[in-house]
């Protein structure tokens, strides 16, 4: 039995868009759009929030999920592999795969066991979603425990289209809404 990981980054502190990761659509916050999205699981992953928000926390207990914190040095523009790497260094369970969400993607055009399983088929270290104009999207990263955890992220990396808004601006939550 396959043992999964799954991340959410959702800090609130975006540029762009203010609390970005904890817009509603439809009655929900795109942190919950990325919990049902891995609820949805044949794999039943067990689920990380991370992010420094007293909102985001409230969000993961109310959807029984784990909540850690993020450190202030990794907030701002800081590379979220990095957030990845830090809650796997914090924590003793050791998983198969990890999954990492980002949030500001809701409506992702492939399930959660499509990209694992393509991932397990194709035998990748690290797997990550690409737009339609094949420009990285990361909605949906994949990575093998123990590739991450030692920071080699890119041995044999695969990737899937995924047509799923990636939401910076406000005209991008509108998109989003509209497609939902």
């Amino acid at each position: 039995i396959m043992k999964i990981l799954t991340i959410i980054p959702a800090k609130t502190d975006s540029t762009r868009l203010p609390k970005k990761n904890i817009q509603k659509i439809k009655g929900k916050t795109l942190v919950e759009y990325s919990i049902d999205y891995a609820k949805q699981s044949k794999y039943n992953p067990e689920i990380i929030v991370s992010s420094e928000s007293d909102e985001v926390l409230k969000i993961a207990l109310d959807n029984q999920v784990e909540f850690k914190e993020r450190p202030t040095h990794l907030l701002k523009d800081a590379e979220v592999t990095d957030v990845y790497i830090d809650i796997l260094k914090n924590i003793t369970t050791k998983y198969d795969l990890i999954v990492c969400l980002q949030p500001d993607h809701p409506d992702r055009e492939h399930t959660f066991d499509y990209c694992v399983d393509y991932m397990i088929d194709n035998n990748y270290d690290d797997l990550i979603t690409i737009e339609p104009s094949f420009k990285r999207s990361g909605s949906v990263r994949i990575f093998k425990y123990n590739h991450l955890l030692n920071s080699n992220v890119s041995k044999r990396i695969g990737c899937i289209k995924d047509d799923a808004t990636d939401i910076h601006y406000q005209q991008d939550l509108e998109r989003a809404k509209e497609r939902l």
